[in-house]
């Protein structure tokens, strides 16, 4: 017995899961666009991640030296003004204390060098 005319047009006008204008089948579309995403995220990590980072750290590097070499320098000048203050005569003698306890640090540090990591 033959299917009658308005049934055989209702069956054949349902969505097939191959119709990509089906709302019951795989949404085709969603699954590119969410592996497309998902390889520039693989891709932003491997390349645009690490580059933040040396980019972070050199930042702060500068932020560092920045801040850290003025400060420095006016340390200094404030204890060269203070014992040149505290000690009698000329200022040679302040740079001559300076030079010899600079001297003691660097010879305490050079002892206590690892003789492997010499070059």
């Amino acid at each position: 017995m033959a299917t009658p005319p308005s049934q055989e047009a209702t069956a054949s006008a349902q969505p097939t899961a191959d119709d990509p204008t089906s709302g019951t089948g795989d949404d085709w579309t969603k699954q590119v666009t969410d592996l497309v995403t998902d390889s520039v995220d693989k891709v932003r990590a491997r390349t645009t991640g690490p580059l933040m980072g040396i980019a972070q750290g050199l930042v702060y590097a500068l932020v560092a030296v920045v801040v850290i070499v003025p400060v420095t320098v006016l340390l200094f000048v404030g204890l060269i003004r203070l014992l040149n203050w505290a000690i009698p005569g000329d200022v040679w003698i302040v740079y001559a204390i300076i030079a010899v306890v600079s001297w003691i640090i660097g010879a305490i540090l050079w002892t206590r060098r690892d003789p492997s990591e010499a070059s």
